[in-house]
């Protein structure tokens, strides 16, 4: 007989991390962290888009600070 596996060790959920709701983030790179932690990859063209349509003011930051890519 195979031994049972320990759950508490094989499940990812937001209860293992101290992930909060990946779009109440307070700037773009909080978001990405957040969303790669919660999903395993990195955010796509519309989650950034849809991250962009709640908070305005990041997408202005983002767009008016040279040097930065």
């Amino acid at each position: 007989m195979s031994k049972p596996r320990d759950n508490d060790r094989a499940q990812r959920t937001l209860f293992n991390f101290d992930i909060v709701d990946p779009f109440e983030a307070s700037t773009i790179d909080v978001f990405k962290d957040q969303f790669r932690r919660l999903n395993g990859h990195n955010p796509s063209a519309a989650d950034l888009s849809s991250y962009y349509k709640k908070h305005p003011q990041e997408l202005a930051r983002r767009t008016g600070s040279p040097g930065r890519r």
